[in-house]
């Protein structure tokens, strides 16, 4: 089989590296890269139409990132006949039930098992569990950046360090804000939730709070309460539809969520007949996410369907679950809402998770430096 691979930065780099001897069955027939790359030699070329018009080529590798041209490539390969794998979370959160009925109607795969976990088999595993089980939750450490983060102030570092480090180390990105804000995790959440559910989970239907905001003094109020903060991505079957959100929360500083460190990834599942299960590892990196990318065009070239649960959109019905939840602002909240006083900020009586995340777009839109985390260890009932 013969793969063209789009963009040779961390994962395109990385793929072509893991297929370079041949030794799997596939080679690399082209690289799509901008940039003069003396070392791929005839295998580089800029123009996506000589991929497109190769008919040798089977099945392309997107790995430019992003939503534009990612998307425009994507949908013209899956057009031209080419099975499609990709690690972009972004695109495919985005274009999840276009693209997946794009390659149904062309009779071409599109795989994506790198887009949630990195090297993490998490899609994988979750895929074969809806197909022979009902999915009940999912929730999990989805952002190694934010971990990294959130575990290095635990012990004892202030958010900015933490960040900088995290850059240095090249968790961060130059610009994190992905990361900080949840929107990193949000994307990741619907790719799940729409796997896990049978249907199509917009991400802008998945309200996402991050952790910009947070001091240390947050984490001093949680430490003395026995309590870690973790940003989770949670979903969960509904009547009628589906909960999904994203939000700092707060675990059990002895639970397996508080014990996942630097910038690790676990991810939890439950269905009815499985019962609990987690599945951990790294969640980004080079060679962890290639390997996730290979495992699918392998899948590919030994002939094995791809799993489609389902395309239609599914409602998110955050009003449906409640809990209780940490709020730092100087602004007043509504009355009767606090609890008790835990440090600079509040615990409050349970509320839905769509008032909450409502009033935090309201009291943020105010107060910048307002901060939320959720009180439920991203269990529901």
């Amino acid at each position: 089989m013969r793969i063209a691979i789009l963009g040779y930065g961390v994962v395109g780099g990385g793929v072509h590296a893991l297929l370079r001897d041949g030794s799997l069955g596939m080679t690399v027939g082209r690289v799509l890269d901008r940039r003069v790359l003396p070392e791929l030699g005839p295998l580089r070329t800029a123009k996506i139409r000589d991929i497109l018009e190769d008919r040798s080529i089977d099945a392309v590798v997107e790995a430019i990132g992003g939503l534009h041209p990612a998307l425009d490539f994507v949908h013209a390969a899956l057009c031209a006949g080419k099975h499609v794998v990709t690690s972009n979370k972004e695109m495919v959160s985005h274009a999840y039930a276009e693209l997946t009925n794009l390659a149904s109607a062309h009779g071409v795969q599109l795989r994506f098992s790198a887009s949630v976990g990195g090297g993490i088999p998490w899609l994988h595993n979750l895929l074969r569990t809806a197909r022979g089980d009902r999915i009940r939750a999912l929730r999990g450490i989805v952002n190694g950046t934010t971990n990294y983060i959130l575990d290095a102030m635990g012990g004892g570092a202030d958010f900015g360090d933490a960040l900088a480090r995290a850059q240095a180390l090249g968790f961060a990105e130059a610009d994190p804000t992905a990361d900080l804000e949840g929107l990193d995790a949000q994307r990741k959440c619907a790719i799940s939730a729409s796997l896990a559910f049978g249907g199509a989970v917009a991400p802008d239907r998945v309200p996402a709070l991050g952790i910009a905001a947070i001091r240390k003094a947050d984490i001093e109020a949680f430490a003395a309460r026995g309590l870690a903060c973790r940003l989770m991505a949670c979903a969960g079957a509904v009547a009628a539809g589906v909960y999904a959100y994203v939000e700092p929360t707060l675990v059990d500083a002895g639970s397996l969520e508080a014990q996942v460190k630097t910038n690790h990834n676990c991810i939890f599942l439950t269905a009815e007949a499985l019962g609990d299960a987690a599945f951990y590892g790294q969640g980004a990196g080079r060679f962890p996410t290639a390997q996730n990318v290979v495992q699918d065009l392998l899948d590919i070239r030994d002939g094995l369907p791809a799993s489609v649960p389902g395309t239609a959109p599914i409602p998110v019905r955050n009003g449906a679950i409640s809990h209780r939840y940490y709020i730092r602002t100087r602004l007043p909240l509504p009355e009767g809402l606090a609890r008790e006083a835990w440090g600079e900020g509040v615990a409050t009586n349970p509320m839905s998770v769509a008032e909450a995340h409502a009033l935090a777009s309201r009291i943020r839109a105010e107060d910048a430096g307002a901060f939320f985390a959720g009180m439920g260890g991203g269990k529901q009932p």
